[in-house]
């Protein structure tokens, strides 16, 4: 069999990796006298490895995470507060496994986001699906949505994925539509014990003015909170301590 004929139906295959590179493999194989086990399980290992790294590339697309960062570059010494041990049951990835939610609450600057994206890259890495989305841009999306008579469609976009991030929740008040979107997107990921991390610079007792109304937010943070781990980052600004380094912002005595 000519190497062509075995490009096109390895091509036909689908294994197109593994079709640009027979050349070399089997130039390798030959030089080596590799056994033919050997060989089709060389070339197994190659397609899935490469197939498996471009579902990667396909979930963290799909996330529109706005940074990738992961938890080696979270500095615990600058923020004590965090519990290294309780991140480290996070990224287990256990709670999205059992439909659990966490919760990452604290000022503006303290690395809630960088947390949030490290626990996500690390769901991604193990293989769920996951979709982030700041709060704004969720108010934004609803009001869309409602003016296209779409409201459907994007509750079941942000039910479908395994692990919902919504960042941010706290700077911007949920209009009665957005928030009632998010208790209906809520509910549907509880009932399925689907997972969903969020992050917010207010306490649970300033949800009631999010959302304006104390009976909404009750019924969210019951559902939130029934299975959940709470993180309450008490510590100081990355960005000030960074402005601070390049001479920006005063130094605090």
């Amino acid at each position: 069999m000519s190497t062509q004929l075995l490009i096109e139906r390895l091509s036909q295959m689908g294994w197109h990796h593994t079709a640009d590179q027979i050349d070399g493999l089997l130039e390798d194989a030959s030089k080596d006298n590799v056994p033919y086990s050997e060989f089709l399980n060389t070339i197994l290992l190659n397609e899935m490895e490469k197939r498996d790294s471009l579902a990667l590339e396909k979930r963290i697309l799909k996330a529109k995470l706005p940074f990738q960062k992961t938890i080696h570059e979270f500095d615990f010494e600058f923020q004590p507060s965090i519990s290294e041990k309780r991140v480290k049951e996070v990224l287990t990835c256990r709670f999205i496994e059992n439909g659990e939610n966490v919760l990452l609450l604290g000022p503006p600057g303290v690395g809630k986001t960088h947390l949030s994206v490290a626990f996500s890259m690390e769901a991604i890495i193990k293989g769920y699906s996951a979709l982030f989305i700041r709060a704004d841009d969720f108010i934004n999306e609803c009001k869309k949505a409602d003016k296209a008579g779409l409201i459907n469609r994007v509750i079941k976009r942000w039910s479908r994925p395994d692990l919902l991030i919504l960042d941010e929740l706290g700077y911007f008040p949920f209009d009665e539509l957005s928030a009632n979107i998010l208790f209906q997107v809520i509910s549907k990921r509880y009932d399925k014990r689907g997972a969903i991390l969020i992050t917010s610079n207010k306490s649970f007792l300033d949800w009631g003015k999010i959302f304006g109304d104390e009976v909404l937010a009750t019924a969210i943070l019951d559902r939130l909170l029934h299975h959940a781990t709470t993180f309450n980052v008490k510590g100081d600004s990355y960005r000030l301590r960074e402005k601070q380094k390049a001479g920006i912002a005063p130094v605090q005595i």
